[in-house]
């Protein structure tokens, strides 16, 4: 059986890296988007289409990472909640 040394509320910290983590993608994706739309006044032809095109396909595979990370934190947080009511349930287990 495994063993838990992690309380609730450390377990509900940590998986805010993931939220975190999220935001920081989604700001450097604005960032990216903002750069493309300077980039594309001043660049045109085939070479930057192309460019535009892999950019768009790559940026799915970033939403679903973007994804995978929300799931992640709220996977954590829900276990974390489970660990709380376990504890609880065993604290009344010991009344007289």
């Amino acid at each position: 059986m495994g063993q838990i040394s992690v309380t609730p509320e450390e377990l509900k910290q940590q998986a805010q890296v993931y939220t975190r983590s999220k935001e920081e993608i989604e700001q450097a994706i604005q960032k990216v988007n903002q750069m493309n739309s300077t980039i594309a006044e001043q660049w045109k032809g085939q070479a930057f289409q192309a460019y535009l095109e892999q950019y768009n396909q790559l940026h799915e595979s970033v939403k679903k990472f973007e994804e995978l990370l929300v799931n992640i934190n709220e996977q954590l947080n829900k276990y974390a909640d489970t660990i709380a009511e376990r504890d609880a349930q065993d604290a009344q287990s010991f009344g007289f």
